[in-house]
């Protein structure tokens, strides 16, 4: 008897190696998933934009680090901080200059990667924007100003073809070995309704398939599925039944990993994860023979991995 509906995730075993370099641009589960990458060793910036949901505002960024463009008439003062419309809170400054450094130097990591590096991850969270009225832009983050500045919408998906076509056309020109990994995210942003929230998927979902079908280099890693109709359980889900449990970021975790490691890949990864809880191991009242022995074994797992890395 089945007692859930299995997902099937691609077969790209070696997708994704250890001498990758990557960039994972996105929304809160994009960075769970890069992070975890990132603890495990691999080569690869996570969210250095901050957290961005909406598609629109994710292919502006990359085409604002390609062009080295700012957009400084995008900058507020908000309780003595600098921000930026197009950037997550977390991108601040307490003054106008300091802001724009930040800007730019992320700028510059973000197109090395872009023009240098091997694989990008898109997680797209919602489809639905705001547009600063005054502007008339979409932008990433409202940076809690009043609601009247903005229009609330959902992204127009012919025109967000349009300029994503035309950005990955000139991206893929300019590195052709980058490849791309689409994933939508399993997060429930409830707070735009429930029917809303449905049909904010349903936009990311198409936007997905339309990509897919334009490039060889873009392809679809189902995190949304896996969450959504797999696991398919409350229990999956935080206290707030908006955001996965890391049981289930870990649940995708494994089927990404099953999915992109070839068994080089995945003998790397286990030793990195058990160096990984072998540096975090707390004592309670050890010996110091305990000790002695957890540090030999954390050097010889350095050594394996050093060992294979030659």
């Amino acid at each position: 008897m089945k007692w859930r509906t299995e997902v099937k995730v691609p077969d790209n075993k070696g997708f994704l190696r250890y001498e990758h370099v990557s960039l994972s641009i996105g929304s809160c589960f994009s960075e769970e998933i890069g992070k975890r990458l990132k603890e495990s060793g691999f080569d690869i910036s996570v969210n250095p934009f901050g957290v961005i949901f909406n598609p629109v505002s994710i292919m502006q960024l990359i085409q604002n680090a390609l062009d080295g463009e700012t957009r400084e008439n995008l900058l507020l003062e908000r309780d003595m901080k600098f921000f930026h419309y197009g950037y997550h809170s977390s991108l601040f400054g307490f003054t106008r200059e300091e802001i724009l450094d930040k800007i730019e130097t992320t700028h510059f990591t973000v197109q090395k990667r872009l023009l240098e590096g091997d694989r990008l991850f898109l997680t797209f969270g919602s489809a639905w924007v705001y547009r600063l009225v005054e502007q008339g832009v979409v932008v990433a983050n409202c940076h809690k100003m009043p609601s009247q500045l903005f229009t609330k919408e959902l992204i127009d998906l012919n025109k967000l073809r349009e300029f994503s076509e035309r950005l990955f056309s000139k991206l893929f020109e300019l590195n052709p070995k980058l490849e791309i990994v689409l994933t939508v995210s399993p997060v429930r942003h409830s707070r735009d309704g429930l029917h809303e929230n449905n049909l904010s998927k349903s936009v990311l979902h198409l936007f997905c398939k339309q990509l897919t079908e334009s490039f060889d280099q873009i392809n679809y890693f189902p995190s949304y599925e896996l969450v959504v109709d797999e696991l398919r359980d409350y229990r999956f889900y935080k206290e707030d039944l908006v955001h996965p449990t890391q049981q289930a970021i870990e649940f995708v975790f494994e089927n990404f990993r099953k999915s992109n490691f070839d068994e080089p890949t995945e003998q790397k990864f286990f030793l990195h994860e058990q160096l990984r809880k072998a540096e975090n191991h707390l004592f309670l009242n050890a010996t110091i023979e305990e000790v002695r022995k957890h540090e030999e074994y954390i050097a010889e797992l350095k050594q394996k991995l050093a060992g294979i890395e030659q």
